[in-house]
């Protein structure tokens, strides 16, 4: 009996009664560790525009690009990938190309902004609405080719109504709402709310599925059991925040000792934790793995052509 596909897969995470933890990253390394270490699903931040190519978070990659990075991870790891997907990169005709080319794609679901362009990341000021109807549209775009090519693939509606110039809680939960009885969307995003007071009410008052990514400022967060209570459907792990801070305190610390010194202290840190949950070699993940190469190498390669494993240095590893 064959797996369930991976739309299955994530569209019973977030239909389940209880909060599901999404970990959230920017490289297909980072979706191979979410595997390894037995997570779920992997949700792909619009902040890799900034780890891949050194731009804001702004939408300024195209949907080409955006796919073309998206390959990688479906590629790198067996966990559904779960995308964001900016606004739909244009009007109503782009979004249904933009949704079927992430179905073909093998990505799990995606979610979608109501912002009108040029878009901002979340939580930033400059913030502009698309109206009603445009948002409403764009999400029945989605939806109807959702529905002809895989009824499975997840459609989430993000709303910005509350940190958009002139929102609030009250205009994020109505577009919630419409966008729930307009237009087929299977979950509602709410983006940027301040405290976890104002998530429950949202949650609250949502007509269906919903999750809400509050503030850093918002804590302390509370525990899965109480967002389950609360409704929330998952909940994110943005493991970006320690792969960007660690990498600076390294770089700091290096340039302030100006010694190799300093790296052989790292390394015998790192080497410390051998035989340990904790350790993880470099390559230890990709695809293909270096056992994976030698086994192809060993079965196919003339033998004058095969590599000398046993008399290598790294033999042992």
């Amino acid at each position: 009996m064959s797996a369930p596909k991976a739309t299955t897969r994530l569209r019973e995470l977030f239909e389940r009664p209880t909060t599901t933890v999404l970990p959230m990253g920017t490289v297909p390394l980072h979706a191979q560790m979410a595997q390894a270490a037995g997570y779920e699903a992997f949700w792909i931040s619009g902040g890799f525009s900034a780890w891949w190519d050194g731009f804001t978070d702004v939408g300024v990659l195209t949907q080409t690009e955006v796919l073309a990075h998206a390959a990688k991870f479906v590629r790198a790891t067996d966990l559904p990938i779960f995308c964001d997907a900016d606004t739909g990169y244009g009007s109503a005709i782009n979004v249904q190309r933009t949704i079927e080319e992430f179905i073909r794609l093998g990505v799990a679901g995606v979610h979608l902004e109501d912002q009108a362009e040029p878009k901002k990341a979340g939580g930033t000021k400059g913030i502009r609405l698309a109206d009603d109807e445009e948002a409403i549209g764009r999400l029945r775009a989605a939806c109807e080719v959702r529905d002809a090519l895989d009824p499975d693939f997840v459609i989430v509606a993000r709303t910005d109504g509350y940190g958009a110039a002139g929102g609030s809680l009250e205009e994020a939960v109505r577009r919630g709402n419409l966008y729930l009885a307009e237009t087929g969307a299977d979950v509602i995003f709410y983006e940027g709310l301040q405290s976890w007071d104002q998530a429950r009410q949202a949650l609250r008052e949502t007509n269906g599925r919903a999750f809400v990514l509050t503030s850093p400022s918002a804590r302390p967060a509370p525990t899965i059991e109480q967002m389950s209570a609360m409704g929330q459907a998952i909940t994110v792990f943005p493991f970006i925040q320690p792969g960007v801070h660690e990498v600076w305190r390294a770089l700091l610390d290096g340039k302030e000792r100006g010694e190799p010194a300093w790296m052989d202290e790292y390394n015998e840190r790192i080497e410390a934790l051998k035989g340990t949950r904790y350790h993880l070699a470099f390559g230890e993940l990709a695809r293909p793995s270096y056992a994976t190469i030698r086994h192809v190498e060993e079965t196919f390669l003339p033998p004058h052509q095969r590599p000398d494993y046993e008399g290598s240095l790294h033999s042992d590893q």
